[in-house]
């Protein structure tokens, strides 16, 4: 009897490791994480639905050869969710910024500052400001998952449905800490007039708000996209619906294998361009196909109304082409470059209207992701009609690959830096100044001609009447910093639930608890979850 004792606990021992060997190989494949994403106006959290651990954990512990012929259940789930701050300087707060922090210093374009508050509306500051970005994140809803197949001893297909229901709010808590002096433009800078007093924003959280807290000033007008202007909601959506097609080839009272094809398909919001740290309540209208892996292991039992067990499930997705939307950086001008101030000059000529580059350059697109995995192993103790569970799960996406679809007018736009549009110190001129700075950056930019003089400065300050002198074209973006970073978390979940074996369809009841963190790249939520769970089998 001890020889078969030790005998079974060795084969048991070794499926376990089989079982997480091709569990690892599953979480580990392309899903390493790169840099920190900066100066990106998106951020693609993981999906609600994206959450094989709870879709584990809405199992109860009925076992399948307990029913004759056919075998299924029905579970939901009430969940809440919520970010906590892992790392508030190279956070998700760190995404939309391009200091590489959750906080940037504003001022002018002399002093080192991580932006040039002249292109956003304040004028030419006196003082100089800081900002900073803290975002909270939260979701609530409900999955629902329905689950059909044979219960035999001998392997048989099975079909699984889960939708979501929920919604995701984003509180982006932007906090001026300190506030930069804003001052008037001068004479002819934002538009071709000897008036001065012109300035659309006073602060940051002003210019930020765009239409919402302030309106266009001379020809100056105000920021459409990349806004981040107090708590933004997806409202209630439905999510990305999943269907699995499975067959369990190994399924008796002690253990499980199966595996199938998985079918992830959209029906939350998608990307705008409207916000930075955009609330979207799913995959951001992707498309998913991919595999889905089942296992578990009895390690102990006794008399059958108390055992052990160990559990996995994993799924692997690819996220094929989407549309979506983005906003874009120039190449040359480095992070943060979407936010500088451009003229339109169509046709070679002045057409009165400066902007921030950002209402152009965000633009419609395509985007997909090599793969999507998501893996969770289960330590199992049920005692009659009482469960208790840990586990821990794994999550990690590759970087995403985006191709912009829509054109960019071709030569039409000049990057302004500081340069005039009209007269300058009130000189009495009231035509363009037709100049422009190809080179500017958001914290960089040469002083109007006027005020510099002739002091070979000027070699980069160009006319904005040359065609070459103005942004080529979708060629002129920078692709690759709009997208997203590969990303992965680590989490720790737990369950207690109750079963009422004796009653018909043994309806079942529980309380989840799960806490998410992510790698020192911070390209993901650290997060944690609380929820309520119920089912019952027929």
């Amino acid at each position: 009897m001890i020889q078969k004792f030790l005998h079974n606990a060795q084969t048991n021992t070794t499926r376990v490791q089989y079982m997480l060997a091709g569990l690892a190989l599953l979480a580990t494949y392309g899903l390493s994480a790169s840099e920190t994403t900066i100066s990106n106006n998106l951020f693609l959290h993981r999906a609600f639905s994206a959450n094989i651990e709870r879709e584990m954990m809405m199992e109860g512990h009925i076992t399948k050869t307990d029913f004759d012929g056919f075998y299924s259940f029905f579970a939901a789930t009430g969940a809440y969710q919520r970010s906590w701050n892992q790392n508030g300087a190279t956070g998700i707060g760190a995404l939309p910024f391009w200091s590489g922090t959750n906080a940037m210093t504003v001022g002018t374009n002399l002093n080192g500052t991580s932006l040039d508050a002249y292109q956003f509306g304040l004028g030419n500051v006196t003082s100089n400001g800081q900002i900073e970005l803290n975002p909270i994140v939260y979701q609530g809803g409900a999955d629902f998952l329905f689950y059909a197949g044979g219960s035999t001893n001998d392997p048989g297909f099975f079909i699984k449905l889960k939708a979501p229901l929920g919604m995701i709010g984003i509180n982006p808590q932007l906090t001026e800490v300190t506030t930069a002096t804003a001052a008037p433009y001068v004479a002819g800078a934002i538009q071709p007039s000897t008036t001065t007093g012109y300035q659309p924003s006073t602060t940051m959280t002003q210019a930020f708000a765009g239409a919402s807290n302030t309106t266009d000033s001379g020809d100056f007008k105000v920021m459409e996209y990349g806004l981040i202007d107090g708590l933004q909601s997806s409202g209630a959506k439905f999510g990305d619906f999943e269907m699995t097609l499975g067959y369990n080839l190994i399924c008796d009272e002690e253990h499980l294998f199966g595996f199938g094809l998985r079918a992830s398909g959209p029906s939350g919001n998608k990307p705008l361009g409207i916000y930075a740290l955009e609330p979207i309540f799913g995959r951001g209208s992707s498309w998913g196909i991919g595999g889905y892996l089942v296992g578990g292991i009895k390690v102990w039992e006794n008399h059958e109304n108390k055992y052990f067990a160990i559990n996995v499930m994993g799924t692997i997705l690819h996220l094929v082409n989407s549309n979506t939307v983005r906003s874009y950086d120039l190449e040359l001008n480095g992070p943060g470059s979407k936010y500088l101030l451009v003229a339109d000059y169509n046709a070679n000529i002045y057409q009165g209207t400066i902007q921030n580059l950002i209402n152009l350059s965000t633009l419609d697109s395509t985007s997909s992701f090599g793969a999507e995995g998501n893996a969770a192993i289960e330590f199992q103790y049920v005692s009659n009609g009482w469960e208790v569970d840990l586990g821990y799960a794994f999550w990690g996406r590759t970087q995403e690959h985006l191709t912009i679809t829509q054109e960019f007018d071709q030569n039409r736009y000049a990057i302004l830096g500081r340069q005039s549009v009209g007269a300058f110190n009130g000189s009495g001129a009231a035509t363009p100044s037709t100049l422009s700075q190809p080179s500017a950056r958001i914290n960089s930019s040469l002083p109007a001609v006027a005020e510099n003089g002739n002091d070979g400065a000027t070699a980069l300050i160009l006319p904005a009447t040359v065609p070459a002198n103005r942004i080529a074209g979708n060629s002129a973006f920078n692709i690759a910093a709009a997208e997203q970073q590969a990303a992965s978390t680590s989490k720790v979940f737990t369950k207690a639930a109750y079963s009422w074996l004796d009653m018909s369809m043994s309806p079942y009841v529980g309380l989840l608890g799960e806490f998410e963190i992510s790698t020192s790249q911070n390209n993901a939520l650290s997060q944690w979850s609380i929820a309520v769970v119920g089912g019952l089998y027929f």
